[in-house]
């Protein structure tokens, strides 16, 4: 009997850690990257969320939440708020890209299209995404609409988002 409470014991933080997936998301800290100036820093958190196979979409649903209290009392900043919780409207990759579509949040993320917003906004979304091996480039859309978001930013539209294709963003090419 003791044995198997033992082993019950024993396999209780075990089956509790292959129930929860550990995910990374990314804020700027002006405290940590030792300048108020450059927006192009983001630094690390960890979230340990319930197990999921959809890590990309529970990444972004984490980022899009913004910083903890804990988190901001230590100086991490960002866009994202509990305003923003509900900014991810779909999440897909194909081929090396994350396709990610948002709702029209736009009038909640003043100041996102200014330089330092746009590159705190963006490097955000990119680091947090590519922390998984299958997304090597990232391309954004605001309800289906890749020109719309690139419009929004002060963007071309070019190589780097596939000309504003929105197909990708309605489930095909």
């Amino acid at each position: 009997m003791a044995l198997a409470l033992a082993l019950a014991w024993a396999a209780g933080p075990a089956s509790a850690a292959a129930q929860t997936t550990t995910l990374r998301v990314y804020f700027n800290n002006a405290q940590r990257a030792g300048s108020d100036d450059d927006c192009a820093i983001v630094f690390e958190r960890t979230r340990q969320l319930p197990r999921t196979q959809a890590v990309a979409t529970a990444a972004l649903q984490q980022l899009f939440a913004g910083p903890t209290a804990a988190e901001r009392a230590a100086g991490d900043r960002s866009p994202f708020s509990a305003a923003t919780a509900g900014l991810l409207k779909r999440v897909h990759i194909e081929h090396g890209t994350a396709y990610v579509d948002l709702h029209d949040l736009r009038a909640q993320l003043p100041g996102v299209s200014s330089s330092c917003g746009a590159a705190e906004f963006g490097l955000q979304i990119e680091r947090t995404l590519r922390q998984f091996p299958t997304v090597r480039r990232v391309i954004l859309a605001i309800d289906g609409d890749p020109r719309r978001f690139a419009e929004w930013m002060g963007q071309d539209c070019d190589l780097r988002n596939d000309h504003c294709d929105p197909a990708p963003f309605r489930g095909g090419r």
